[in-house]
């Protein structure tokens, strides 16, 4: 019977048992995407990844959650690049990986450090879109429990991608009070160009997002830091070549930090976190999914 090996880790922590986990499948080749969705929800993390080697350094990779595939995250890619250097550079003090995702390619940079690996990604040039106000903003907001006393000074939701495309919220209190999900939302902000909503509560540097129904919240979310990180240089509240932490997870238990730095040169967006192995696994019922 085919076995296949797999790694579970926590992303932007230092820490076991904090930051958001993850499960990365390494040989994931012969399985087919209907196969990637089961084995998601069979592990029940947030996103599994699943890696096809292309060469020494370089792999296709396939994100999942337990609902649907997706083009980008951004802790997966993370997560599997601190793997492969736990795996097959376990000696280097830094290492460069390139995964090939549906609609883009990534540079990740990992680094051993004392009880954990720093893993860092180019998400490049952070893509603007539409810009909600009047009617559409007053919607949004009360759809999830806020109103626009609550968005920060000067600023509107506006649609921001490096990959997966948010609609963001900037506010300047009442981040936890935010309630993502409800009937009609996903129609509605998806028909906007939008996947998810980003809530970003600025004062904090604390971001939140989730399921469009509401029935999960996500704990660390380099999809959303990005952006987060890029809208606030746009917006003058942060410098280009600043790195900036983003807070997410206190709430739920699980704190997480995210590091985002904008590029001054070419724009790009870079986003950084710890990464911590919790276990190594084999799956030995893997024949019965190919």
């Amino acid at each position: 019977m085919k076995t296949l090996p797999y790694y579970h880790v926590d992303v932007f922590t230092d820490k076991p048992f904090s930051g958001n986990g993850l499960t990365v499948f390494t040989e994931s080749e012969g399985l087919g995407k209907e196969a990637m969705l089961k084995l998601t929800q069979e592990m029940r993390q947030f996103e599994s990844i699943f890696l096809q080697k292309i060469d020494a350094n370089k792999f296709r990779a396939y994100v999942f959650t337990c609902e649907e595939e997706l083009d980008f995250a951004g802790h997966p890619i993370l997560g599997a690049a601190a793997t492969l250097h736990d795996l097959y550079q376990p000696a280097a003090q830094k290492a460069n990986w390139e995964f090939v995702l549906n609609r883009k390619t990534l540079q990740v940079v990992t680094e051993q450090k004392k009880d954990f690996l720093k893993a860092r990604m180019n998400q490049g040039k952070a893509e603007f879109g539409k810009v909600l106000d009047g009617d559409e903003a007053n919607w949004l907001l009360e759809s999830i429990g806020l109103n626009k006393d609550d968005l920060y000074p000067g600023c509107d939701p506006q649609i921001i991608s490096t990959g997966l495309p948010y609609i963001l919220i900037p506010l300047q209190r009442n981040g936890l009070k935010a309630k993502i999900g409800g009937a009609g939302l996903e129609q509605r902000i998806r028909s906007w160009g939008a996947m998810f909503i980003g809530i970003f509560e600025i004062p904090t540097l604390s971001i939140r997002t989730g399921d469009n129904l509401g029935l999960v919240e996500d704990i660390a979310t380099g999809s959303l830091a990005g952006p987060s990180g890029a809208y606030l240089v746009q917006q003058g509240l942060h410098n280009a070549g600043e790195e900036i932490q983003i807070n997410q997870g206190h709430n739920l238990g699980r704190p997480s930090k995210l590091f985002v730095e904008v590029e001054p040169a070419t724009g790009d967006v870079y986003v950084s976190g710890n990464v911590c192995k919790v276990s190594e696994n084999k799956l030995v019922s893997a024949a019965y999914l190919l």
